[in-house]
């Protein structure tokens, strides 16, 4: 960053390294990339975090030093060091490693660049601070005085420009989505390779998509989605209509004619499925009829999604009976033929 005021002459400034803050995100893990190497988003929100963290105080001259190297302690020194750059280059030199982006499209890790109006300044973009989208948080540091931080800016992106890496690795998880895949086995679990980064959910969560399925997050939980439960969840409105899994998929209980399957809990209903059966959700006042009747332990499976019926009624049916509810009657059960 060039100031508009005349650079003090600092000379050989001694930066001491300040009591670690309490950080909000994982551990770092240090040496997973190479210098000018491909980077996960992970990592490059954890470099960051340590010299906010660590407080650096703002410097054109010299480096700091911490387990990810030895850094210009500016602007544009400390995207370096994030991005983990082989040397600390200027504002202007990051035109070179990045691409623009639409604003709707910043993610952890990309950067907001501007070297005009007499002041060259880059910050981290970490996340929006609104739902409108009109207020990023970054990290960066900037000027003499201050130490790198993070912080929102509450007058949006002030003509910088949206910029990304051209090394960084979009597919790489990180984070809780991270987390729940590695437990999950990574690229030998059911979910398969990554096919797309992690982006905003449609309320409020966060999500990636594998080849046979997605993880969801939502503070502070992540879980995966995978197979025809997913594709009914998706075929029935998503979390706009279920809400976030509360739990992984598992195995469900023998029905009476002992078909066995698959069951998975959300905010807002439960899905079932079986080979014999598909996938169904359950939910409201029938979900309570049939979890008080023993679920498909007890009635089986269900058969079909809730029905309409007359009067404002509904129906829905499973392997042994057929759970109805009006606003009049409440719930009770038909045999079935």
């Amino acid at each position: 960053m060039r100031s508009p005021i005349i650079q003090r002459v600092l000379g050989a400034v001694a930066l001491t390294l300040a009591v670690i803050a309490a950080t909000l995100c994982a551990a770092p893990a240090a040496g997973a990339s190479e210098p000018d190497g491909s980077i996960g988003r992970g990592e490059v929100m954890d470099r960051a975090w340590s010299w906010v963290a660590e407080q650096v105080p703002y410097s054109q001259s010299g480096c700091y030093r911490n387990q990810f190297g030895c850094y210009r302690p500016d602007c544009s020194g400390f995207v370096s060091m994030a991005w983990h750059l082989g040397s600390s280059q200027t504002t202007w030199a990051l035109w070179n490693v990045t691409s623009e982006i639409p604003a709707e499209d910043l993610q952890p890790g990309d950067a907001l660049l501007r070297d005009s109006g007499g002041t060259d300044h880059v910050a981290l973009f970490a996340r929006w601070a609104d739902a409108a989208h009109t207020q990023p948080v970054v990290r960066e540091t900037y000027d003499f005085g201050h130490v790198a931080e993070e912080r929102v800016w509450s007058n949006g992106l002030r003509g910088f420009s949206p910029r990304r890496y051209n090394r960084l690795d979009d597919l790489m998880p990180y984070g809780s989505i991270r987390a729940k895949y590695d437990s999950m086995g990574g690229l030998g679990s059911v979910l398969g390779p990554p096919v797309r980064g992690e982006r905003d959910s449609m309320m409020g969560g966060r999500f990636q998509q594998f080849q046979n399925g997605i993880i969801i997050w939502h503070p502070d939980a992540a879980y995966a989605i995978h197979g025809e439960i997913l594709n009914k969840f998706w075929a029935t409105d998503a979390e706009r209509r279920w809400g976030f899994p509360t739990m992984d998929e598992a195995d469900a209980s023998a029905a009476p004619d002992g078909t066995r399957g698959r069951y998975q809990f959300f905010e807002h209903g439960l899905f079932l499925w079986s080979q014999q059966t598909g996938s169904h959700p359950v939910h409201g006042e029938i979900y309570k009829a049939f979890h008080e009747a023993g679920h498909e332990k007890a009635l089986g499976y269900p058969l079909t999604d809730e029905m309409d019926e007359a009067g404002g009624g509904k129906a829905q049916k499973f392997q042994k009976v057929t759970i109805h509810w009006s606003p009049a009657k409440g719930t009770w059960t038909t045999p079935n033929n």
